[in-house]
């Protein structure tokens, strides 16, 4: 069943056709909201124009138009962006995840959904979904990136990660289907390490119902609508971090370069982690100022002279002040210079079980949640 059969069994008549401009716009836009982390958006890009060259469609629907009953799961990869840049997929992942799910569960599959927002795991599952014939769905699980497989807006929400199966570029496969996230993820971490420090996978079995009652709904179109706008205020030599701050209903907070870059090495293979801090030193307007980013895979925590002003889940974003382009933690070097804007996290993210899941604690921090708009308050107002 092709996704045109899908969409007309559904009785869904608006839905959007990716073309290679859309993709790109909903690239950069998903890489921005990804928090430094989310993997190179090279790789996911081209993964998806070579689908288009294919003549394979790429369609997206809303998710108020997936029926109530029809299963869903996320696509994408787990591990080190770091060791991504180093060891590239070969195209057949994720097919072959598809291939174990499909067996193993003994049920159709009849839409993709990313499971976050980042350079890699937004294009790839629509990508995925073209290879597959069947639609992406205008959602995800974070509104961000998180390195852990329980971090989604699904899990704190009531939906099991399990099956989900993992595989990498010489076709091993494993399967997790237990009882416990961690467990599930802890397993899925493990199969990455042992892959070489990352992974392709396929999982989250969930309803349309689930979708529309747990998931950052319309996050891929808010992507394509910032990278929309970045791409718009380049040509017409505009100011992209107002753009992106209007668009996100964020805060540009520091301009600055960094100065010094400590990571955790080997922690790629021992944690299945890239793992460190960032110093930048205040340019310009902020001159005199020093801000310490701490990340794991993605940018966590912001101190600005030594005072926290923004924590998970709340976004983080180390954006170049003329392009808009993400710098990200697999490619932060010495001298990059760049603006940061703190972004609030979606609602759905900042539940009680969501604080206790990915909040600031989780990671190792001394300090209890706050919202990013409190501390900027406390500071700033």
């Amino acid at each position: 069943m092709a996704v045109y059969d899908i969409l007309k069994k559904w009785g869904v008549r608006e839905y959007w056709e990716i073309d290679r401009t859309a993709m790109q716009e909903i690239t950069l836009g998903a890489s921005i909201l990804a928090t430094g982390g989310g993997g190179d958006p090279e790789i996911g890009y081209l993964w998806a124009c070579n689908v288009l060259a294919a003549r394979k469609p790429i369609v997206m629907i809303s998710p108020e138009d997936m029926p109530d009953d029809a299963l869903a799961t996320i696509a994408g990869c787990l591990g080190a962006a770091l060791v991504l840049t180093e060891k590239p997929p070969n195209g057949q992942e994720l097919l072959w995840c598809y291939d174990k799910l499909f067996r193993y569960m003994r049920q159709p599959v009849e839409a993709v959904i990313p499971p976050e927002a980042g350079g890699v795991n937004t294009p790839v599952p629509m990508a995925v979904a073209g290879m597959v014939g069947i639609p992406v769905i205008d959602a995800d699980g974070m509104g961000r990136a998180f390195p852990e497989l329980q971090m989604t807006s699904f899990y704190i929400n009531g939906v099991s990660p399990s099956p989900t199966v993992a595989a990498d570029e010489k076709g091993h496969v494993t399967i997790a289907d237990t009882k416990e996230a961690l467990m599930t993820e802890n397993i899925i971490r493990n199969a990455a390490m042992a892959y070489g420090g990352i992974s392709w996978i396929a999982g989250y079995p969930m309803t349309g119902r689930q979708i529309k009652e747990t998931a950052i709904l319309h996050s891929v179109s808010t992507a394509w609508k910032l990278g929309q706008a970045v791409f718009g205020a380049r040509k017409k030599h505009g100011n992209v971090i107002e753009r992106v701050v209007e668009i996100t209903g964020g805060f540009a907070v520091f301009q600055g370069k960094i100065v010094d870059i400590h990571r955790q090495f080997g922690a790629e293979k021992t944690k299945g982690f890239s793992m460190g801090t960032i110093k930048m030193e205040g340019t310009g307007p902020d001159s005199g100022h020093e801000a310490v980013i701490g990340f794991q895979n993605e940018w966590l925590t912001f101190h600005l002279d030594e005072e926290i002003l923004c924590m998970p889940p709340d976004l983080i974003c180390i954006l170049d002040s003329e392009t808009g382009e993400p710098i990200r933690t697999d490619i932060v070097k010495y001298g990059y210079r760049g603006t940061i804007v703190l972004v609030p996290a979606h609602a759905r993210m900042r539940t009680a079980k969501g604080i206790q899941t990915f909040g600031p604690r989780y990671f190792g921090y001394p300090f209890d949640y706050q919202p990013v708009e409190c501390l900027l308050g406390k500071t700033h107002g």
